[in-house]
């Protein structure tokens, strides 16, 4: 799945890292940010990168909760028109699904799930990134903004049944308690709220047709252009272990010219290259962290034909040899992983 995210997903974390003493074009740069595109939702970032700046505050500040206080300076407008078609949905059930469907055009490394149950249903995040710094720096952010979502489109006073991470706890129980105002369970099965299933048929309040319609129809559009990133990712899975997987080895999978192709990737904000490049990088990730392969067989899984070529993208992208990178995935821990270049 492709690791990107809209800008807008940075919008007021400059300002916290500032309150909490910190540089933040410092941090924002070092994690290979441009600061001038913070805030804007019509411009991508790596979610990689995004994890990178909110770990390393977290880190660098000392401020084990950065993620939860990121998530009360933000709220459900950063996801632009899907706030729009969820603030206008019918019932609190329709909007959750809108979130759903088109959260991939907010970010490709994220999804949504809804399970409802008689009595308790389930609102679920997941991040689909492999090997990702800081993760549960961001899942804890996510679930904030779940939070203040749930506020939004029931009431202000709505307090969920219990919420579940996956991850251990970072911060003191009571920093949770605070953020949540309900039971908080780790080491859990899913990252999720937890919520009577009688809210999902309740009304919203001030639903405007036309702002809905309009949000639907341009959200409809962006998940047409994004859905040809995850086509060919999805053949890259496919076509690359067969020693094929270049540009027009896909194009041909997918029935298009390779122009054809270019132009479409081009308008969801992409190109061929740097979604094989983002593939290559994510797959030898997640072989040095979790196989004992040779470098030779690594190199000939991602499709290169030498190790010297995977050892040039290591360093391209990490700043380091594979077998450094490999150290320190080993290593362990939320922050092992190197930060990409």
């Amino acid at each position: 799945m492709a690791d990107l995210v809209r800008a807008s997903s940075l919008v007021n974390v400059p300002e916290l890292i500032a309150a909490h003493g910190g540089d933040p074009d410092a941090l924002i740069a070092e994690a290979g940010v441009d600061p001038a595109v913070v805030g804007d939702f019509n411009r991508f970032i790596s979610y990689t990168a995004l994890c990178a700046v909110v770990g390393r505050a977290a880190e660098e500040l000392d401020v084990t909760d950065f993620g939860l206080r990121v998530s009360r300076v933000q709220s459900l407008e950063m996801l632009g028109p899907i706030a729009v078609l969820a603030r206008n949905a019918d019932t609190v059930e329709a909007a959750l699904l809108g979130v759903i469907k088109y959260l991939h055009t907010y970010s490709p490394a994220i999804k949504a799930e809804l399970h409802t149950r008689p009595r308790e249903s389930q609102f679920t995040f997941t991040i689909t990134v492999r090997q990702l710094p800081y993760r549960s720096q961001m899942v804890e952010l996510a679930l904030g903004v779940i939070l203040d979502m749930f506020e939004l489109l029931t009431d202000p006073n709505f307090r969920p049944n219990r919420i579940t991470f996956r991850h251990s706890r970072i911060s003191p129980l009571d920093v949770y308690i605070d953020r949540f105002r309900c039971a908080v369970h780790f080491d859990a099965d899913e990252n999720s709220v937890i919520f009577p299933t009688g809210l999902l048929s309740r009304g919203i309040e001030g639903v405007d047709d036309q702002a809905h319609a309009l949000a639907s129809r341009y959200l409809g559009e962006q998940h047409r252009h994004l859905d040809i990133d995850e086509h060919v990712y999805e053949l890259l899975d496919k076509l690359i272990p067969l020693g094929q997987g270049n540009l027009v080895d896909v194009a041909h999978a997918l029935t298009v010219h390779p122009r054809v192709l270019q132009r479409r990737l081009a308008e969801a904000g992409s190109s061929f290259e740097g979604l094989l490049d983002e593939w290559r990088q994510n797959l030898v990730t997640g072989l040095l962290a979790s196989s004992d392969l040779s470098l030779g067989e690594v190199a000939r899984q991602v499709g290169y034909s030498d190790q010297s070529t995977l050892t040039r993208s290591c360093r391209r992208w990490f700043g380091q040899p594979p077998l450094a990178v490999r150290r320190r995935l080993r290593a362990g821990g939320d922050s092992a992983m190197p930060t990409p270049l």
